[in-house]
């Protein structure tokens, strides 16, 4: 086993969890601090599903994987987290997700009204006209990627955990920058918020920590 709720406690130094925010028609938006019992992960190409439950289960602060969702360039899957845990646990399970080789990008969930708002893998940018090369050049040093145009202007960005920062980031990242009219991560929206049940009443579910 991984690292287990008591050492993410242990390693917890004090101190406010972070509150994330993002920019909306230039409007600072607040997301508060992540969702504390799902984060979403893409997995390293060429893994098979056995292999991909296999890379979660060592973690014991992981309860199992609760489905996936595609977007453009990725399968993300939803990560249940064991129940318990506070957001900077959570803050720092994802940093130890990030490390694993099997594993290619992680970002959290936050609460949204009565559902869940998820950070995807991508920004979606719009440029200053003929500013294309600069967005191109902004990526690059971030460690991101130009996906594809979407519509006049307007491009997807791709990250992964190599880059500077998850979608939410990049796009935060991005507005203060010439050349870019708007920036936004690529929001994956949920109705359900995942209930996390006792350890008694899902230790005999396959692909969880036993």
């Amino acid at each position: 086993m991984k690292a287990g709720p008591k050492l993410l406690r242990s390693e917890i130094g004090g101190g406010a969890c972070t509150n994330y925010t993002y920019f909306y028609n230039n409007e600072q938006k607040s997301l508060g601090n992540v969702f504390t019992k799902q984060v979403l992960v893409a997995f390293s190409n060429g893994l098979s599903a056995d292999e991909e439950a296999r890379v979660v289960e060592q973690y014991n602060f992981v309860a199992g994987v609760n489905g996936h969702i595609s977007t453009n360039s990725a399968l993300l899957h939803n990560i249940e987290l064991v129940d318990g845990l506070n957001c900077q646990q959570v803050e720092l399970a994802m940093e130890a997700l990030a490390k694993d080789p099997n594993i290619a990008y992680v970002a959290p969930y936050f609460l949204s009204g009565d559902g869940l708002l998820g950070i995807s893998n991508e920004a979606i940018v719009t440029v200053v006209e003929g500013q294309a090369t600069a967005l191109e050049a902004l990526a690059t040093a971030y460690k991101a990627e130009v996906m594809m145009p979407l519509s006049g202007q307007t491009y997807l960005l791709r990250v992964d955990k190599n880059s500077d920062g998850n979608a939410l980031q990049l796009a935060n990242y991005l507005k203060s920058q010439a050349g870019i009219a708007h920036a936004e991560p690529d929001f994956l929206v949920s109705l359900e918020v995942p209930v996390v049940k006792p350890v008694s009443e899902r230790k005999n579910r396959p692909g969880l920590i036993r």
